[in-house]
């Protein structure tokens, strides 16, 4: 079925990956502000070029605001998968190691 490795790195991403989605909602209701740079540019642009800044970024789903931070973290996890399932066809096998 499935080797004793795979189940171990499958569960380690998935704890990671709760730890992670954890992290970001405690933050996210405790007010941290997780705005990052990209709101202070597109307001700075917004204040020079004489406009008012708008969120052109809908939420997602029942995760509202928070649904960005949820999306990247589970695209990351899938990715990390694909990557982790081609990796010797990607980058071959060393034959030292």
């Amino acid at each position: 079925m499935v080797d004793k490795f795979t189940k171990t790195a499958l569960v380690l991403m998935v704890v990671t990956t709760a730890l992670f989605c954890i992290g970001a909602y405690i933050g996210y209701v405790g007010g941290a502000d997780m705005e990052g740079t990209d709101g202070l540019v597109e307001e700075h642009a917004a204040e020079i070029g004489g406009r008012e800044a708008i969120d052109h970024i809908p939420t997602i789903g029942l995760y509202g605001d928070m649904g960005e931070y949820v999306g990247f973290t589970l695209a990351g996890m899938v990715s990390g998968l694909i990557v982790g399932y081609f990796w010797t066809g990607i980058f071959g096998r060393r034959e030292d190691a």
